[in-house]
């Protein structure tokens, strides 16, 4: 099997994108040792922060929300159609008629017999599709870009100040302005592909740095 990999032109631009990225948090390319390993570090360090933020990305990759109500109502709709015909119904004519269907020489006797034998495994489909509502509901209240925003900030700003804590670029004595830190954590952005409508703001990306930069006085 052919492994897929980014053309040449969009791993170039993804390298030159990580190299401004490095070079917003101060990381060089020299020859010196110590410059050559922090830089190693700090990009091992960045690739695991894309890794997991990718990882949640593609996990999180949603259809059209439309599309998804159009369904639930599709759901209400038979919600109310099975109410009207009634469960009685569809307890008894409609699940012999699924025994006859798969035994086709059978007698009535046999399968009300069957029906009775396989009562407890009968599917309540009413409950299901119910089940079923429930989850697209609560599915609508916590996905959207609210959730992206949060994934954006979890897994992506917020290692990403801390990794700046961690190297003494942002402490809670020694505060970065504003426009810096908003600067570095742009070209993370732009490195990880984060689309605008879920980046933050730079009032939010100062405030999470400073709750972080308290919670890890230096």
């Amino acid at each position: 099997m052919t492994k897929h990999r980014p053309s040449p032109s969009k791993a170039g631009r993804r390298q030159q994108q990580l190299e401004k990225l490095l070079e917003a948090i101060a990381i060089g390319d020299s020859a010196d040792h110590l410059d050559h390993f922090d830089r190693y570090a700090t990009t091992r360090n960045l690739e695991e922060i894309e890794h997991y933020y990718a990882r949640q990305v593609a996990v999180s990759s949603q259809p059209d929300r439309k599309l998804v109500r159009r369904y639930r109502d599709t759901i209400i709709k038979l919600l109310s159609l099975s109410d009207k015909i009634g469960p009685e119904f569809f307890a008894g004519e409609i699940e012999k008629a699924g025994w006859s269907r798969r035994n086709p020489h059978a007698d009535e006797m046999t399968l009300h017999m069957l029906m009775e034998e396989h009562s407890d495994k009968r599917d309540n489909v009413v409950t299901v599709l119910t089940e079923r509502r429930l989850d697209i509901d609560h599915w609508l209240k916590t996905s959207g870009d609210t959730y992206r925003k949060r994934v954006v900030t979890k897994l992506a700003v917020e290692p990403f100040l801390q990794l700046l804590i961690e190297r003494g670029a942002i402490s809670s004595s020694k505060k970065l302005p504003r426009l810096q830190v908003t600067q570095m954590v742009e070209a993370l952005f732009d490195w990880l592909g984060v689309e605008q409508a879920f980046r933050l703001t730079p009032v939010a990306i100062a405030t999470i740095a400073r709750r972080l930069a308290s919670a890890n006085p230096r």
